[in-house]
C-alpha cells in the first residue's frame, strides 16, 4: 500500500467554480441563441439574408413538415447543430446542478423515466393526428418536444422545491396534492384535443380509455403516496406527475388502439412485447451478475467509477493504494449492477429492435441521417439493429473505465439521461406507433 498523500499533486476545482469545458458549452449555447435572435430578427429587417434562408430551410421547414405530414427527416446541418447543443446543455446543466448543491442521486434519473415514456406517447398521439397539426402538435415533434418536456419537468421541479420549502420536513402530503393539480392542469391541456375524435355518448364515454385512463392515474400517484418517504420533494413530484401525465396520453393510445381513426388497423401486441420484453429479460440477468461487486465498493464507501471526494482524475490515475486497486478490479462488474446504467442500455436495444422490426416489417421509413447511413451500408434495417445492440456495451464499457471527478457526479448522470432519452424515447415511440399502424 502506498502512502496516499505522496501521489496527490493538484486539488480538484471547488463546487462553484466552472471548468474550462463548462464555460466553453455555455459559449456555444450563448453563441446558438445570439443566431437564432438573428435569424428571426433577419425576416423583418434584412429578408433574405443568408442566416435567415440557413434557418428557415434547415431547421423550420422540416418541422414544419413533419408536424404536418409526420414524413419529414433531419439533415446534416441539423443533426450537428442539435447534436453539440445536447452535449452542451449537459455540461452546463451539470455544472449549474453542482453550483447549486442539488444531489447527485441515482434516483433522480429514475424520477425522469415517467417523462421518457410521457414525451413517447404524446409523439405517437401526435403522429396520429390527435393534436391539431398548428396547435399543440407542434409541441410533440422531435425537437421541440424536449424543451416541451423540460418545461413541466422544470415546472413541477420547481414548485415541488417551493412546496417542500414553505412546509418544512412533513411536505410529502403537500406534494401530493401539488401533483394532483399540476395533473389536473395536463388534463386541461391535452384532454380536449385528444377527445375530440370520439363521440362522446355520456354511458360510452365513463366506460372508455378517455375516462378511466386519467382518472386511474389520479388514483395511482394516491396510492403510490406511501412509498416516497425515500425520495426528494423533487424527485417525488417528478414521479407523480410524470405518471399521471403518462396516463393521459395512453388515454389516446388506448383509444386508437380499441376505435381506430382514419382506416388504420392495429396489429397484434407481438411485437411490442418481443421489443420491450426481451432486452428487459437480458438487462435484468446483467443487474444480477453485478450485485455482489457493487455491494462490495459499497461497502468500502465508494461508487463505481466515482473518484473519492478531494482526489484529481490525473492523480487518481497515479494511484497503487488498496482502494485504487479494488475500484479497479470491481467496478466492471459492479457496473452492471447499477440501474441507471442498465436502464441507459435498455434503451438503445429497444431502439435497435423497433427500428428493424419497423423497416422490416412494416414499412417505415429511417428519419435520421446517421442512421439511414448504417442501413445503407449495411444493406439491411438490422445493420442497424446490431448497432444499437453494440451501442449499448459501448455504454457499459464507457461507464466501466471512465472515472469521475466527485465533482462530476452531476454530468455522469446527465450523460446516462442524454442517452436515456436519444435511446428508450424513440424506441418506444416506433413500437407504439407500429402496433397502431400509425
Amino acid at each position: 500500500m502506498v502512502d496516499q498523500s505522496s501521489v496527490l499533486t493538484e486539488t480538484p476545482l471547488p463546487d462553484h467554480q466552472f471548468a474550462l469545458m463548462e464555460r466553453g458549452a455555455a459559449t456555444l449555447i450563448l453563441t446558438a441563441m445570439i443566431l437564432l435572435l438573428g435569424a428571426i430578427a433577419g425576416q423583418e429587417i434584412a429578408p433574405g439574408n443568408a442566416l435567415t434562408e440557413t434557418y428557415q430551410t434547415y431547421f423550420i421547414e422540416p418541422h414544419t413538415i413533419d408536424s404536418i405530414t409526420g414524413d419529414a427527416g433531419y439533415n446534416p446541418v441539423d443533426t450537428i447543430a442539435y447534436s453539440l447543443l445536447l452535449v452542451s446543455f449537459v455540461v452546463v446543466i451539470s455544472a449549474w446542478l453542482r453550483r447549486i448543491g442539488v444531489p447527485a442521486r441515482d434516483s433522480s434519473v429514475l424520477a425522469l423515466l415517467p417523462w421518457v415514456i410521457w414525451a413517447s406517447l404524446g409523439e405517437v398521439n401526435e403522429d396520429a393526428r390527435l393534436f391539431n397539426p398548428e396547435g399543440l402538435g407542434g409541441l410533440f415533434v422531435s425537437p421541440l418536444v424536449h424543451f416541451h418536456v423540460a418545461g413541466w419537468v422544470i415546472l413541477t421541479g420547481w414548485m415541488s422545491h417551493s412546496v417542500s420549502k414553505n412546509v418544512g420536513p412533513d411536505n410529502r402530503a403537500a406534494i401530493t396534492q401539488l401533483s394532483f393539480i399540476l395533473i389536473c392542469l395536463q388534463l386541461v391541456f391535452f384532454m380536449p384535443d385528444i377527445g375530440q375524435h370520439w363521440e362522446k355518448e355520456t354511458l360510452s364515454w365513463l366506460i372508455s380509455p378517455l375516462f378511466w385512463a386519467p382518472a386511474g392515474g389520479l388514483v395511482l400517484i394516491i396510492l403510490i403516496h406511501p412509498f416516497m418517504e425515500c425520495c426528494t420533494a423533487i424527485e417525488q413530484g417528478l414521479i407523480q406527475v410524470g405518471l399521471g401525465g403518462c396516463f393521459i396520453h395512453l388515454s389516446g393510445w388506448l383509444m386508437l388502439y380499441s376505435e381506430p381513426l382514419n382506416g388504420r388497423t392495429p396489429i397484434s401486441f407481438v411485437p411490442f412485447v418481443i421489443i420491450v420484453i426481451a432486452p428487459l429479460i437480458l438487462c435484468t440477468a446483467l443487474w444480477f451478475t453485478g450485485q455482489k461487486a457493487r455491494a462490495e465498493l459499497h461497502h468500502m464507501g465508494l461508487e463505481p467509477g466515482i473518484i473519492p471526494e478531494g482526489i484529481s482524475l490525473d492523480d487518481w490515475d497515479r494511484q497503487h493504494s488498496s482502494t485504487w486497486e479494488r475500484m479497479e478490479a470491481l467496478t466492471p462488474r459492479a457496473t452492471f449492477g447499477l440501474p441507471v446504467v442498465l436502464l441507459a442500455m435498455y434503451g438503445q436495444m429497444v431502439d435497435g429492435l423497433a427500428t428493424s422490426i419497423g423497416l422490416e416489417n412494416y414499412g417505415y421509413a429511417e428519419k435520421h441521417v446517421l442512421s439511414q447511413k448504417v442501413i445503407d451500408v449495411a444493406g439491411t434495417a438490422w445493420g442497424f439493429g446490431v448497432l444499437k445492440f453494440g451501442l449499448a456495451a459501448m455504454i457499459w464499457w464507457l461507464f466501466a473505465t471512465a472515472r469521475f471527478e466527485y465533482r462530476h457526479r452531476h454530468l455522469r448522470l446527465l450523460v446516462i439521461l442524454c442517452l436515456l432519452v436519444v435511446g428508450l424515447a424513440p424506441g418506444l415511440r416506433d413500437v407504439l406507433r407500429m402496433t397502431l399502424d400509425v
